[in-house]
């Protein structure tokens, strides 16, 4: 009896000195310093851009994480994973100036220099700074409302080992990405803004910021231009099938794409698959 009293006790001395270490190592991670660019953007402030930046504020997914009119979301919440919940970005970002809001979407890089997690820190990165300064001009019209999310993420023992073990990668991006304008050939720009976040191009395997999603490159030149508009535009293929989270997306943000952005990543996609052989 005594031995196994004894071989408990230390069980329970592992597990103490193992979830210290857990919790130890990615407080480091999430509390350390990460220097990027200091990058400038001009913010517009005419009512044509701040319209167009809440367009673009939906198609870079900041409506669809953080809520339509950002007032926050909770993702999750229990014991392992802990509470996800994007916050709401007026009460959030009010203490943010323009050059640090640049930082925190370009860069994943908060006020303190920490990163963010589950940020698509290299979709957000691509946009241009003069889009960039639209989404900013957008969001800067956000006021606190009633409604808003007051919970705040707390991180559990399963994305903490993820920390620990690279599973779950930082938001963080020491590179600049973006061009300064809107490039007049946008197949490639749209694909990178608002579909690489989710989306590879030819590998269904490869690591990225979100979830594991098909390869779009194949799946695009197996469709023609209008079921791949009808797709986007709807979530829908022919006869009203649902195609799951594709249609949830095109619901909830790339449905504000337009005909010309549609047709133009189309036919970028279908290049790309030629190319890859796909």
């Amino acid at each position: 009896m005594r031995r196994a009293v004894k071989l408990f006790e230390a069980l329970v001395a592992i597990a103490i000195v193992l979830a210290a270490g857990l919790f130890v190592g990615s407080e480091w991670i999430i509390g350390r310093n990460h220097a990027v660019p200091d990058d400038r953007v001009a913010i517009p402030r005419d009512p044509a851009a701040i319209a167009e930046g809440g367009r673009l504020a939906r198609l870079a997914g900041c409506r669809g994480c953080h809520g339509p009119n950002g007032e926050g979301r909770v993702w999750a919440s229990d014991r392992l994973t802990g509470t996800i919940a994007p916050p709401a970005l007026a009460r959030k970002l009010a203490g943010y100036s323009d050059a640090e809001l640049v930082r925190l979407i370009r860069y994943g890089v908060k006020r303190d220099g920490s990163t963010l997690f589950r940020m698509p820190s290299r979709a957000l990165g691509s946009w241009a700074d003069d889009d960039l300064g639209r989404i900013i001009a957008w969001l800067r019209t956000l006021k606190p409302g009633a409604g808003d999310s007051r919970v705040e993420t707390s991180y559990g023992p399963l994305p903490r080992l993820g920390m620990l073990t690279g599973s779950l990668e930082e938001s963080v991006r020491h590179v600049r990405l973006a061009p300064a304008h809107r490039p007049p050939e946008t197949g490639r720009y749209v694909y990178d803004t608002a579909c690489a976040a989710c989306h590879r191009l030819g590998d269904d395997h490869a690591p990225g910021d979100g979830p594991v999603a098909p390869a779009l490159a194949p799946r695009a030149a197996g469709q023609g231009p209008a079921a791949f508009h009808r797709l986007l535009r709807t979530g829908m293929e022919r006869h009203g099938r649902d195609r799951g989270p594709i249609s949830a997306v095109a619901r909830d943000a790339v449905h504000a794409l337009g005909d010309m952005e549609i047709a133009a990543l189309h036919a970028y996609l279908r290049g790309e698959a030629a190319r890859l052989g796909r």
